[in-house]
């Protein structure tokens, strides 16, 4: 009786589950209900952005359809992590896994900030209403992975809020005519003479870009645009996404954010280096391109344009006396913070402008200790399935992922970014949860394999067993009497 050996598994490019070898499996197509789902919430996260519960406190509200509509919105985070919450309570049974990893210590860091606004906040109101929008973005990507496999919805989610993020970069960008000289800050070392947006004015009854959060919509834009440029596509394709990347890096180097170029020039090196087949055809022209620049004398100009004047300032721009100022609220209760909005509330409204030491004055260090080590396990799988250990299937490691986590973390060191209700944590936060997923999705497909394995073994020795064994013959040809 013949024994048929197992067949070895082989992963699915794009599916959710490992194929058997010989069997044809096609890509998941289509939006899922979850992933439908994820992101109308992650919308309604989006929609309270720049606005407050200052428009409704007011007495006369709503005075006109502007303040209606802020006032409204204000709430809609909140909206979204409530529906959350009811989509967790009816997926619970898959909840343990994910609390135990880093979605579980952002959700703590956020648990902790709200009984410290509740409890130690100079405004428990404000820092309770930001501390919910911020606890909101946890409980909506709990409710999106508590699923077999979220990996696809998630990167809908991202796709998604990346577009939202190149919108507004196009938004801002053809504003500038419009608004003039009210968005325009003369400057010098800069190619126009000019950086866009300081912060000081307001647009449609919300407060006005600073030149940083300008740049950072824009680095993030071209970051996720690049690497799909360079995965194939149709020629139509390149040159229509070609056309946006080309905005989005005109309006960074409009904004001149400092800090946001740096971290966009690293993540190109990510970008780049992601792709393990042609990196060295592009470290070679990466050296090439490298060498003309040196002779046209690109140095010297992107020196004075970064530092604007030629002169480089060790203060950051007045960051290092604020971050004094933030060690000093951090120090007031260091083992829980002070609540969502610590450093407005407590340093004369002040921004932290460190991510940071802002998530540890905010929620202390059993709080921000806890979000701080999260991002690190997450840094740790991105590093071992995007560059040390890639899968054989690509799809499941984009190169725009790693880039907009390194820009992130970057911009981290003179921005806030993922310590509060932000639009940069609105543009990677759900990397988070997507990494997480590739590495449960990668354990789930080595756990398979593993078993594949030791079925086969079983089997081949089970019917070595049936065969009997192997009779040598004689010495002299013959076969052995018994």
């Amino acid at each position: 009786m013949a024994v048929e050996v197992a067949k070895p598994l082989r992963l699915n490019r794009g599916g959710a589950k490992p194929a058997p070898r010989g069997v044809s499996a096609k890509a998941q197509r289509g939006v899922s209900a979850n992933a439908l789902m994820g992101m109308g919430l992650w919308v309604l996260l989006w929609m309270g952005y720049n606005t407050g519960p200052a428009y409704v406190a007011k007495s006369d509200w709503p005075a006109n359809a502007t303040a209606l509509i802020h006032g409204v919105r204000a709430f809609l985070p909140i909206l979204a992590g409530w529906l959350a919450i009811i989509v967790i309570f009816s997926r619970a049974s898959r909840l343990f896994s994910w609390i135990m990893g880093p979605l579980g210590l952002i959700l703590f860091y956020a648990i902790v900030g709200m009984a410290s606004s509740a409890t130690l906040s100079p405004d428990a109101g404000i820092a309770l209403y930001y501390g919910a929008n911020y606890l909101a973005m946890v409980l909506v990507l709990l409710a999106i992975v508590l699923v077999e496999d979220p990996r696809q919805d998630l990167l809908k989610v991202l796709r998604l809020t990346w577009v939202i993020g190149t919108m507004l970069t196009l938004a801002l960008l053809g504003a500038i005519p419009i608004l003039g000289s009210s968005v325009i800050i003369e400057t010098e070392g800069t190619p126009f003479g000019m950086r866009a947006y300081g912060g000081g004015n307001t647009i449609m009854g919300m407060a006005s870009s600073r030149n940083t959060g300008f740049a950072r919509y824009a680095a993030i834009s071209a970051l996720w645009i690049l690497p799909g440029i360079l995965r194939k596509g149709k020629l139509s394709y390149r040159v229509g996404w070609g056309v946006l990347l080309a905005a989005s890096v005109y309006a960074l180097v409009l904004a001149n954010g400092r800090t946001e170029t740096l971290a966009f020039i690293a993540s190109l090196v990510i970008v780049l280096a992601a792709e393990k087949a042609r990196r060295l055809v592009y470290l070679l022209a990466g050296i090439g391109a490298a060498i003309i620049l040196g002779l046209r004398g690109f140095y010297s100009d992107f020196y004075l344009y970064f530092t604007r004047t030629g002169h480089l300032d060790l203060t950051m721009t007045g960051r290092t006396a604020i971050w004094e100022e933030g060690w000093k609220v951090l120090m007031s209760s260091p083992w829980v913070g002070s609540g969502f909005q610590a450093d407005r509330l407590l340093m004369g409204g002040l921004h932290m402008h460190n991510a940071f030491l802002h998530a540890l004055a905010q929620s202390g260090l059993l709080g921000g200790g806890a979000i701080i080590i999260g991002v690190g396990i997450v840094w740790y799988y991105t590093m071992y399935y995007f560059f040390l250990h890639q899968p054989a299937d690509k799809s499941l490691i984009p190169a725009e992922i790693p880039a907009i986590l390194l820009f992130t973390t970057v911009s981290s060191i003179t921005e806030s970014t993922f310590a509060y209700y932000s639009a940069a944590w609105l543009l990677s936060a759900p990397i988070v949860a997507y990494v997480m997923a590739l590495h449960q999705y990668m354990e789930r497909v080595s756990r398979k394999v593993a078993q594949d394995r030791g079925l086969r073994v079983r089997l081949a020795r089970s019917k070595s067993r049936d065969l009997g064994p192997e009779v040598p013959p004689s010495p002299s040809g013959g076969e052995v009497l018994s």
